[in-house]
Formats: C-alpha cells, structure tokens, sequence
C-alpha cells in the first residue's frame, strides 16, 4: 500500500465509506425508535384531551363505548374509578401501570353520578421495542451489504481516479531524463484532463527553451567572463588612482606650505595659496576615498561584525554634523523607536550613516528639515525636505564619480564617490537601499532585515 496509489485509494474510499455507512446505521438504531415513540406519545396525549372532552357530561354507558373504543384504536389500557369501584378496558396486565411509556389522568363527570371519576389511560404498545429489536437483528446483514457495496463503490473510484495519475507519472519519469519525445493521451475533461494537456504543452514549449538555453548558456559564459575582466579593470583603476596620485600630492601639499611660510622662492603669493591648497586638500580626500573603497571591497566584513544599538549610532552621526545644521539653520529630528540591535562593522557603518545624514544636511536649503526614524519592516528613513533631485538623475547616484550637479562645484558637492561608498558598505553587509523623491522631499531608505 506504501507504494500503490491505487490501494490508498482503495483503502481510504472503503473505508470511509464502510465507517459512514456504519454511523448511519447506528443513528437510526437510537433515532429511529425514540422518534416513533415522542410521536406516538404525542399522538395519544392528543385523543386523550379529545375522549375527555367527549365524556364530560354523557351517560355511563355511552362513557364505556368510547373508553372501549379509544383502547383499540390506540392500543392502551384504561382503568375508570369512582372512589368505591374500578373498572378495567384493554388488556391490563399486573405491572401495566408501572412500565407504561405513557400514563394521562383526568377527571371525567358522567350524568349518573353525582362526584367526578378518574380516568387513567396507559400506553400498551411494544412497538418501540420491537422496532429496535428489528433493527439489531438485521445489523450483520446490513454490515455485509456495506462492505460489499463500499468495496464495489472504492473499486470503481480508484480505476478512475488513479489511472489518469498513473499515466502522468509515467510521462513524469521520461521528463526527469529529460526526455521529450511523448504525449500524454489522458482524454479527461477534468482538472486530471488540464493537467495532461499542460504537459503537452510544457514538453513542446521545453523542447524549444532547451535549444534555446544552451545557446543562451554559451553566451553568458561570454558575458560572465567580460564582466569579470571589467571588474578587475575597475579594481585596478581605483587602485592605480590612488596609488599614481598619493606621492605627488604629497609633494605638492609640502611646496605650498613653504610658499604660504614664505620660504625662499616661495615669497609673496599668500593670495593664492590658501585655494590651491583648499583643491589639493580636496585631492587628497579623493584618494583616501578611492583607497577606502579598494580597501572596503577585498575585505572580509564576517571577521569584523559586532553588535550595536542603531539608536546610538545614529544619534552619534546626527550630534557629529548638528555644527553644520546650526550654520545652516536646519533641524535634524531623529526617532528611533523601537532600538534595534544590528550585527555590522562598526566602523564602516558609521561612515554609511554619517555620508547619508551629511548628504540630507548640506543638500538641503537653509531652514529645511532633516527626518531620521526607523518605519515599519526594519526600514531605516532618512528624508529632506525644501529639494528634489531630477528624475533622470536617481538611477545614477550610487555610480562612481556621478553627481547630479553637472558644474561638479565644491561649493555643491564633493567628489562624486560618497553614495557609491554608502552602497558598497550597504552591500557588504546584505543590506539594500535606494534613493526616491517624496513631495518635496528626498528620501533614502535602507532595509536592516538582514542586519
């Protein structure tokens, strides 16, 4: 049975059936009895009020025929007393009184006599016992013809349930080898019938994709390889970069702090210098950047995770940049409710947050607002007001080097490298965000589920 479909079927059809079957019978055992008892009880309450009606007042004689009468029809006995004698209509037997189902008394005035008689009728019939007496005896009967017709009935059910199925599963078997080369003929209408049809048309349609896919599986591999000679191009890039531009900086920085000491040659260009050391400065920043990022993508950020409240670490990056929100007169409201605990380098993430706020703060126009709360779902918000960035321009915010200002001023922006930093310390750490305009407004979220 284990292994048949059929005989599971088999079984649990027979089964329940026979069970049902059963309960059935069994109810009818108790019900039907007791049923036909309440209503013949029912039934002889009802005549007797009536014979009472009808004896009040009529003479003895006439009392005996409708006593007698009513006996017969309603298979009961009664006994009629005056106080001094008692007379006896149907067949009163010694405990008749006692185990009658049914016992009515009244009081009856017939013309003869001056006080009242009383008139008590019992009910005679054995009917409820022997309906349930018939019912017993004809249970082994009843039992057999149940098996016989739920064997029958579980038969035919698993033939016609479990054939269809037998065929698909076959057909399955060759789409594991992935052999497609069959129909499945199963002429069902049925959900069984959909089923097989599907099949068909799944095999015709993977015969296709297959054909298809391996040639699409050559040219990714071509792709795969052509991404990774770019990405290595890239590594390499910021690595050059930064490494080109560090020793002559370095050189730079130190000429013109001689020229602004006014050593020798350097004399009288104070005008200058402090600008042009203001750009190389900022140079100098670009390629801490740039080292930070190679740093950041060849590390192993598993080592490095701790756990860290997210309140403490966005109220620290909020009370770091508050300086420049008071030049700039803009309020910083900050709602982190409930805390989270978060498992990240915290370093790294400090830098995340600090690039995020500062870039709400000094994108923002004076008197603007900056929001940092914690939404629904694990969803970091920071949102600020009084600006909105272009349209085109949200794809491209977190590449390299892009800035929506296209004068690429200082005075607007820094070196185009802080969002793509964001992301790539976001993406250390499984984390995911994205950058939207709200009414307004800009907001960015981060997602901290997988923090």
């Amino acid at each position: 049975m284990h292994n048949s479909l059929s005989a599971k079927v088999f079984f649990l059809v027979f089964s329940s059936l026979t069970v049902c079957s059963m309960l059935i019978y069994g109810i009818v055992i108790i019900v039907l009895p007791k049923r036909y008892q309440f209503t013949y009880d029912s039934r002889l309450e009802d005549n007797a009020d009536a014979l009472f009606a009808e004896l009040e007042g009529q003479s003895y004689d006439e009392a005996v025929k409708q006593i007698y009468n009513f006996c017969i029809q309603n298979r009961s006995a009664c006994v009629l007393s005056n106080g001094q004698t008692s007379v006896c209509f149907g067949e009163i037997e010694s405990d008749t009184l006692t185990t009658a189902t049914t016992t009515i008394l009244g009081v009856v005035h017939l013309a003869e006599l001056t006080e009242g008689c009383t008139l008590v009728i019992s009910s005679i019939s054995k009917t409820t016992t022997e309906i349930s007496a018939l019912l017993l005896k004809l249970v082994p009967a009843v039992f057999f013809i149940i098996l016989l017709l739920s064997a029958l009935s579980a038969f035919i059910c698993s033939k016609i349930i479990v054939s269809p199925i037998a065929e698909i599963s076959r057909i399955s078997r060759r789409m594991t080898a992935l052999d497609m080369t069959w129909r499945c003929d199963v002429k069902n209408t049925d959900e069984i019938g959909v089923l097989a049809s599907s099949l068909n048309t799944m095999a015709d349609r993977l015969h296709t994709v297959m054909g298809e896919l391996e040639s699409a599986n050559h040219r990714l591999e071509q792709d795969v390889e052509h991404f990774q000679r770019l990405e290595e191009e890239r590594r390499h890039f910021f690595t050059a970069v930064s490494h080109e531009l560090k020793t002559p900086l370095t050189i730079l920085r130190g000429q013109i702090e001689n020229m602004m000491l006014g050593y020798g040659d350097f004399q009288n260009h104070e005008k200058y210098l402090p600008e042009t050391l203001k750009t190389i400065e900022d140079i100098e920043i670009l390629v801490r950047e740039i080292l930070s990022v190679t740093k950041m993508e060849n590390m192993d950020i598993d080592d490095a995770l701790q756990e860290i409240s997210l309140s403490d670490t966005v109220n620290y990056a909020v009370k770091t940049l508050l300086p420049l929100a008071e030049n700039k007169d803009i309020l910083i409201h900050c709602t982190i409710v409930p805390d989270r605990l978060l498992a990240v380098n915290s370093a790294l993430w400090s830098k995340a947050l600090s690039n995020i706020i500062g870039n709400a703060v000094r994108h923002s126009p004076g008197g603007a607002e900056v929001f940092v709360f914690l939404r629904a779902g694990n969803v970091l918000v920071v949102e600020n007001t009084g600006v909105t960035i272009p349209e085109g321009d949200l794809p491209h915010l977190f590449t390299p080097f892009y800035r929506a200002d296209k004068s690429r001023s200082k005075a607007t922006g820094g070196s185009g490298l802080g969002l793509f930093i964001v992301k790539t310390i976001l993406d250390l750490h499984g984390m995911t965000c994205r950058i939207c305009n709200a009414q307004h407004s800009v907001v960015f979220e981060i997602d901290l589920k997988k923090a």
